[in-house]
């Protein structure tokens, strides 16, 4: 395989990773937003710090993906 697809396989990858993170990010906001009253604080706090995890995760990804598309360019 070529230089080429490697990279454009390697930004598919990194895609499919982005919108598996965003997905559950979304998903454990709703969550929270319709549960945060009836469960536990220490569950509450939990899913904040997942979320803000996912969060950090999902920015290195983006970073990531956008640096692989760069370097498509200079090919």
């Amino acid at each position: 395989m070529g230089t080429l697809d490697e990279i454009k396989a390697e930004i598919d990858w990194l895609g499919r990773w982005l919108n598996v993170c965003l997905i559950t990010v979304f998903a454990l906001i709703g969550w929270l937003a319709l549960n945060y009253e009836l469960q536990k604080q220490v569950l509450v706090y939990i899913t904040v710090a997942v979320i803000s995890t996912l969060v950090v995760v999902v920015a290195l990804i983006n970073k990531a993906a956008i640096k692989k598309i760069r370097e498509i360019k200079d090919l």
